[in-house]
């Protein structure tokens, strides 16, 4: 059963450090995780963050990132799929790092290459948790099944933050 929940919270630019969403992964991450876009606080295993200043062990391009674990010689119990939202986000995120984004990266297809290459390395049951302005998630094309949404309001002018809770039901690739 599918189940839905609004709440209240302030933002952060650390999605992860958010009260609402702090608890709910904390329900659901044990074992190895993997994160593309790690940022500063993610609870995740296996992390990534293009820009060198973060605490993570990899400083890759994410699809770079995705493409090197899927090499490892097992599946990961889950994923976090928090990418910069926008654009805008984009460029706040990686111009200061003297990385200017490349075009693809506002593309759907960049993604798209994440989510599915994530699809690929995550182990039959496992979960994952993604981030956004939308519910898409990886979604039933790659195998997963929606279980939880967090519709978390920042109140104001403030876009609420989109977190779907996703199980793997099936191996397509």
């Amino acid at each position: 059963m599918l189940k839905i929940n609004r709440i209240w919270a302030m933002p952060s630019r650390h999605t992860f450090t958010i009260k609402p969403i702090k608890e709910l992964l904390g329900r659901y991450i044990k074992g190895d995780w993997i994160d593309p876009f790690a940022g500063d606080n993610s609870p995740a295993v296996w992390t990534n963050d293009l820009n060198p200043d973060k605490p993570t062990k990899y400083h890759l391009e994410a699809t770079e990132f995705v493409k090197q674990m899927s090499s490892a010689k097992f599946l990961f119990d889950g994923a976090l799929f928090d990418p910069p939202y926008s654009l805008r986000q984009i460029m706040e995120c990686y111009n200061g790092i003297g990385s200017v984004p490349d075009k693809h990266w506002a593309t759907t297809k960049f993604y798209i290459d994440v989510k599915s290459g994530l699809a690929k390395i995550i182990k039959p049951e496992g979960l994952c948790i993604s981030f956004g302005w939308n519910t898409i998630g990886l979604g039933k094309n790659r195998g997963f099944e929606i279980i939880e949404i967090l519709i978390v309001s920042h109140g104001r002018l403030h876009n609420d933050t989109l977190i779907t809770v996703e199980r793997k039901i099936k191996t397509l690739f």
